[in-house]
């Protein structure tokens, strides 16, 4: 038991995936699209990292290498201490220990094979790798449909013929079926509506509890993103710009792109819709072709020179007092202490106050 809590049932050391472009008159690689490019996390068991940022920042492409759909270019993923990148040529192996890594796609529709009904769709996973037998699959698809809230009655229909948020519960149910350990969750809530969305979410979490699940939440709504979630990572342009508890990232966001999605979050309150929002200006890089520097510098308002010279690693995050900086002395030992897990952050002018001086 103590090494479950000690030691992170994923993690990912410098993990990079890039895809070849091919151009020229005789065919060639012209550049690399930089997807991923080194990036580092850990997930206890049972918890939930919650992964945002915005649309082609390589959130989904990360979820894919720990699933095995991808294989990463560089880096190294372990699932329970086991080096899943050293066992991709095992074929046997992978296929044991893939049936415990498991994903609930973003479309459930397109992730459903629209030929057969949902009794194949479930059974024959099932059936393949063994973890269930003729006699007793039925009843084991029972126990599934129940745990994610769906009648019997839907095995002998097509995914034609559910709502979303059903498509959806028979997603969960489809990754359910081979007894995971780890899920990934690929923006499972983002084509639903707003009221689907929080039912999906409450499945997540009652399941997360009673089988005690790990995950992986992908997403763009840091609504839904901060509750399901114990610790956050903030991706930009391929690499993680903030990382740390959910409680801790959202009441103290340091990285001037964290403050950017905070702010972009819609409030309720009509009264206090305009109030003192500073919203995010530009576009998002180029992969193939990344910003000098911080990524992030084209878009920051404290961008200095240093920050198009030099690409920021990723600091502890020290308090003093309400404050998350505390001047030069504070970084430098912030520098000294930054250990995994902590809340870091990738941006030494915010942390060492600089971003003060030059707005006054």
């Amino acid at each position: 038991m103590s090494d479950e809590k000690t030691i992170p049932f994923i993690q990912v050391d410098n993990l990079k995936k890039y895809y070849p472009v091919k151009g020229g008159i005789i065919t060639h690689t012209t550049g690399y699209v930089k997807a991923v490019d080194g990036v580092s996390f850990s997930v206890m068991r049972g918890q939930t990292l919650g992964l945002v940022g915005e649309s082609g920042c390589g959130k989904s492409t990360v979820g894919r290498q720990l699933v095995g759909l991808e294989v990463p270019t560089e880096g190294k993923i372990y699932y329970n201490g086991c080096d899943l990148t050293a066992l991709q040529k095992n074929k046997k192996e992978m296929q044991r220990i893939r049936t415990k890594l498991q994903m609930v796609f973003q479309d459930p529709y397109s992730s459903l094979n629209p030929r057969k009904h949902i009794y194949e769709i479930l059974a024959q996973p099932m059936l393949y790798h063994q973890i269930s037998e003729k006699r007793t699959v039925e009843r084991d698809i029972h126990k599934i449909l129940d745990m994610v809230g769906l009648p019997k009655t839907v095995l002998g229909r097509y995914p034609h013929e559910f709502s979303g948020g059903q498509r959806q519960r028979i997603g969960i149910a489809k990754a359910l079926s081979l007894r995971p350990e780890f899920i990934v969750c690929d923006e499972p809530v983002s084509a639903l509506d707003v009221s689907i969305q929080a039912q999906i979410l409450n499945l997540l979490k009652e399941l997360q509890k009673e089988l005690g699940l790990t995950l992986l939440f992908v997403g763009h709504g840091l609504g839904a993103v901060k509750y399901v979630s114990d610790q956050i990572a903030v991706m930009y342009l391929g690499k993680i710009v903030e990382y740390g508890e959910a409680k801790e990232v959202f009441r103290h966001p340091v990285h001037p792109y964290t403050k950017a999605l905070l702010e972009a979050v819609p409030i309720p309150d009509p009264r206090e819709r305009n109030k003192g929002r500073k919203l995010l200006q530009g576009e998002i890089g180029s992969s193939m072709n990344p910003p000098s520097g911080c990524r992030f510098h084209p878009r920051c308002p404290y961008a200095v020179e240093q920050c198009k010279a030099d690409d920021p690693a990723q600091y502890a995050v020290v308090e003093t007092g309400h404050n998350t900086r505390g001047g030069n002395a504070a970084l430098q030992a912030a520098q000294k202490e930054k250990e995994t897990g902590r809340h870091v952050a990738a941006c030494p002018i915010v942390l060492s106050g600089t971003e003060a001086a030059i707005h006054g």
